[in-house]
């Protein structure tokens, strides 16, 4: 299949283009650039931004959405966050709250994708976290299941690549839910030093 990346900086994705994939200069502030860049999508495999405040992602998505009907996307397969549900206090939940409504009113069918939180930036933490003593998480008495990057990525692109698998919608997890108790016992296991849950 033909793949295409479409980035705000094409020269940060130089490898990409170097193993071959297209690259496409398009900004989720400018519709046109976006237009231009999905002409000829079938498949379009929509990440939201990391902006702050999240309120601006929607101008973004909106962008976005625009600009795929106008060129005729044929699916959109959305990437979004496990806490995305009504009552979460989640900063970034209005957002993802927003963006299953759009979809549902566009004539692009779709298919919703929610990962866990991602564990990449756990292994670089430790060495922090050890010199504190303290693992700190707004998650109470909560339970938090994690999930690599590289996972996500197999899983995102198995599912738009397979017709039968497009229009529903995921959750992607790890296989393990952790309390931040079992976490920072683990954590402290690699590090080989005391680390203490607090929550925030």
């Amino acid at each position: 299949k033909n793949v295409a990346l479409s980035v705000r900086s094409p020269q940060k994705a130089e490898k990409f283009a170097a193993a071959g994939v297209t690259v496409k200069k398009a900004n989720y502030y400018s519709e046109e650039e976006l237009y231009e860049s999905f002409k000829g999508t079938d498949v379009l495999i929509y990440i939201p931004s990391i902006t702050h405040p999240s309120y601006k992602r929607v101008g973004e998505f909106e962008n976005a959405m625009n600009a795929a009907e106008r060129a005729g996307v044929k699916h959109i397969v959305f990437v979004g966050f496990i806490a995305d549900h009504e009552d979460s206090p989640f900063k970034m939940a209005p957002f993802f709250g927003y963006t299953v409504r759009r979809l549902a009113s566009s004539d692009i069918p779709y298919t919703y994708i929610r990962n866990a939180m991602y564990a990449d930036p756990l292994p670089p933490y430790i060495p922090e976290l050890a010199e504190r003593g303290r693992l700190l998480y707004p998650a109470g008495d909560g339970k938090i299941s994690f999930i690599s990057r590289r996972d996500l990525a197999k899983a995102i692109v198995k599912i738009a690549a397979a017709p039968q698998l497009l229009g529903k919608k995921y959750t992607l997890t790890g296989e393990k839910i952790y309390t931040m108790l079992e976490l920072a016992a683990l954590l402290s296991d690699v590090c080989g030093q005391s680390i203490v849950y607090k929550p925030m």
